[in-house]
């Protein structure tokens, strides 16, 4: 990449303006193996930013001038303007080690590499002094825990580490730490990448991503969450690299065992009867006809054939109908939620295997509905492939795929969570707009399907403003599953033990809340 070009992209990424393309484009080349000087350009601009920012802030965010005319005017400190070479790294330098004031220099702070964003349970540094909330960890402190539960984020590289006790962790240098038992999540951003984590087994560096590592006695393994790490060649064990939804756990033989994960995640939710019942919120599965022409693409080529005969009634409110002629409607179907793997809904409904494999499946569940309480909500979750909710006609949640047609339809502002894995998705859980809902009921619209092949999976919660949830050990809230219905025993079981699949195994987790169950009305 040209020097010119990289520099207008680290100016656009500091600036919050990289498009999506852009923000690929600037990914791939900080992943080269030869792009460690890009990332120590892209850091420093970060960290020039930040100390404007805070030097701002001390000088009451303003400097009072004169112009030509000799008129006093207040010109803001802290100018979005990209300061390369000998210029950026002096204010790097000189905000970072001095402060003058009346013209009297202060001696440099020392803020170590990485400080202290929470801590529950004792932590302490070297054996010795006790860690504090705020507090920091130089390099070459050892913070051991016996119990509880430390986040951390690291100074120059943006690093975001949440570790859970027991726990031995040295900080070996502002980009490496040797874990050597705990559990530790970490999500790197662009300019951290090649932050190493190092077992007494393996070095694990990092490509842009989100990754757990657990060391204990036996061994230790690594759970890529999202993005892409490299693993050492140690031992008998060649260089390799590994993806999302990629687990490997290395003994103290040096033996390396791979697990790649399913797409679905987890195992087929048997759930019982999906007859309505009375005050169900009903729907129907629609595909296509067998004897229909099928599109007879190759796995890897898929198109969203059912999406994008869903477009028109999406983009319609859900009110024209006429684009759903010529398919195959099931019998009416009980919303149960959305929640685990669907490998064989489409099967058990009646449609041939020929179908699904080329063409698909959808589920459309409508019906007038009421929240628990007025208030603003917002839905989180992530399907492969498709998951779509309105509210009066109009969309207030894509959790869908990347090559869904469905979001082309009616597009809503999304926000991925990549720290937070959900099943199978890449992109963590995605969250929509807050939606002011009142007292009246709101027509509800959900679509939940499969673009082509059998392997489906999806989540859908259910988040209310100013509501308090409990969160998992690594910091992710627990919100409510989205239901119509309180579950029976049977699928409360189920539900129970996806739950607990989901935080054993993928680090996340959600709740199964009776007062948070939507009322459907006649």
């Amino acid at each position: 990449m040209k020097a010119e070009r990289l520099e207008n992209l680290i100016q656009r990424y500091v600036l919050g303006r990289l498009t999506d393309t852009e923000a690929e484009e600037l990914s791939q080349h900080l992943r080269q193996e030869g792009a460690a000087d890009s990332r120590r350009k892209l850091r420093l601009a970060l960290k020039t930013d930040a100390y404007l920012q805070e030097a701002a802030a001390e000088m009451g965010r303003g400097a009072n001038l004169n112009d030509e005319a000799g008129t006093s005017q207040v010109i803001p400190f802290r100018q979005k303007v990209w300061l390369t070479g000998a210029v950026a790294a002096a204010l790097a330098v000189g905000f970072f080690g001095w402060f003058r004031d009346g013209g009297q220099s202060i001696s440099p702070v020392d803020l170590g590499v990485a400080s202290v964003l929470r801590i529950e349970g004792e932590g302490k540094v070297n054996g010795r002094a006790e860690l504090f909330l705020d507090g920091a960890l130089r390099e070459g402190d050892r913070l051991t825990m016996k119990e509880g539960i430390v986040e951390l984020a690291f100074r120059d590289s943006g690093v975001h580490a949440i570790a859970t006790a027991p726990l031995s962790l040295t900080v070996q240098t502002a980009d490496r730490v040797f874990l050597n038992r705990g559990d530790l999540k970490l999500h790197v951003p662009p300019q951290g990448i090649g932050f190493v984590v190092e077992t007494r087994e393996r070095k694990i560096t990092d490509l842009g991503t989100s990754f757990v590592v657990s060391a204990e006695q036996q061994g230790s393994q690594v759970f890529v969450l999202d993005g892409l790490i490299s693993l050492d060649g140690r031992g008998n064990a060649r260089e390799r690299f590994m993806t999302a939804g990629e687990l490997a756990k290395f003994d103290r033989e040096g033996d390396t065992r791979m697990r790649s994960k399913g797409p679905s995640g987890v195992p087929e939710l048997e759930m019982g009867s999906l007859l309505p019942t009375a005050g169900s919120l009903v729907g129907h599965l629609y595909s296509l006809p067998d004897n229909d022409e099928l599109p007879g693409q190759p796995a890897r080529f898929k198109v969203d054939v059912m999406g994008q005969r869903f477009a028109p009634l999406i983009e319609s409110g859900f009110k024209d109908l006429s684009c759903l002629k010529g398919m195959d409607r099931s019998e009416p179907l009980r919303f149960a939620g959305v929640a685990g793997s669907y490998n064989e809904l489409a099967a058990g409904q009646g449609v041939s295997s020929r179908v699904v494999n080329e063409a698909g499946w959808l589920t459309w569940y409508q019906g007038q509905v009421k929240p628990p309480r007025s208030g603003r909500y917002r839905f989180w979750g992530y399907a492969d492939n498709n998951l779509l909710v309105a509210v009066n006609g109009k969309t207030v949640f894509d959790g869908s795929r990347y090559d869904s047609a469905l979001r082309d339809a009616m597009p809503v502002d999304r926000e991925n969570h990549p720290a937070w894995p959900c099943l199978n998705a890449r992109a963590g859980f995605a969250s929509g707009p807050w939606v002011e809902i009142g007292d009246d009921p709101v027509q509800l619209d959900v679509l939940f399907g499969e673009v082509a092949g059998k392997l489906t999976s999806g989540i859908l919660l259910v988040e209310r403003e100013g509501a308090s949830y409990e969160e998992t050990y690594w910091g992710q809230p627990q919100w409510p599953l989205f239901l119509t219905e309180i579950p029976g025993e049977n699928q409360r079981a189920e539900l129970e033990r996806l739950r607990s699949h989901m935080a054993d195994k993928l680090m996340g987790s959600y709740t199964i809340s009776d007062s948070a169950v939507w009322q459907v009305v006649e």
